[in-house]
């Protein structure tokens, strides 16, 4: 078997619309409390206790994702009780979250999973509680189904990668950055976020409009 530890002869660069730059809004914070998380397979787990901890979010309606689901399952495989994973249902109900563990050991060719194999916890996120919280501090509009998160033994989100149908974390990432972390080595650095026309576009319309100043309105801005 080979050691999980020793570093690739490549590693992937993903294409801009799934790169996570070094100035992603989630990397360096503290990750939010998974204590109101309902476990439906295996025993809780906890962040922060030592062990880097790979988290993956999925739904039992989000089909085309569960290739997400397998690719973290991969890792897992791959680096064994060297870190600690978990998988987060955000499935509208508890029934959907229980029912998608039936799905384990079956064949969903359509999809490319000869097998679909999850060695971790899984756990229902009731109000998606958790969810939000990894998206509010993530800065994004919108987060679901095959968000992942590496958080390091103390507590701490080190990385952030979104995968989806036909790109999953083969294709990323988040291997490596874990491989990394493991050996305390420097994690990859793909830059900051470059900016667009549209980016330079606001910064001009919002000095010409007087930018910063405050405005009060019944709507807040």
């Amino acid at each position: 078997m080979s050691d999980p530890l020793a570093a690739p002869a490549s590693v992937p660069k993903p294409s801009e619309a799934y790169t996570t730059y070094s100035d992603d809004a989630a990397l360096g914070k503290d990750a939010p409390s998974i204590e109101t998380l309902e476990f439906v397979k295996d025993e809780p787990i906890k962040i922060g206790e030592g062990k880097p901890t790979v988290i993956v979010f999925f739904a039992k309606f989000a089909k085309g994702d569960y290739t997400t689901v397998q690719g973290i399952s991969d890792i897992a495989a791959k680096f064994g009780d060297l870190a600690q994973f978990l998988g987060i249902s955000v499935d509208p109900a508890k029934e959907d979250a229980e029912s998608f563990i039936k799905k384990i050991g079956t064949s969903m060719p359509e999809i490319y999973i000869d097998n679909l194999t999850i060695p971790y916890p899984l756990a229902w996120d009731n109000g998606k509680t958790v969810k939000e919280a990894f998206r509010k501090l993530s800065g994004l509009m919108a987060m679901g189904a095959s968000a992942t998160f590496i958080v390091d033994g103390d507590g701490v989100i080190v990385w952030r990668e979104q995968f989806g149908q036909g790109y999953g974390p083969a294709k990323g990432q988040i291997g490596e950055q874990l491989r990394r972390l493991l050996t305390k080595e420097d994690l990859l650095d793909n830059g900051p976020k470059p900016k667009s026309e549209d980016d330079d576009e606001e910064e001009e319309e919002e000095a010409m409009e007087g930018g910063d100043d405050d405005y009060d309105s019944d709507l807040g801005f």
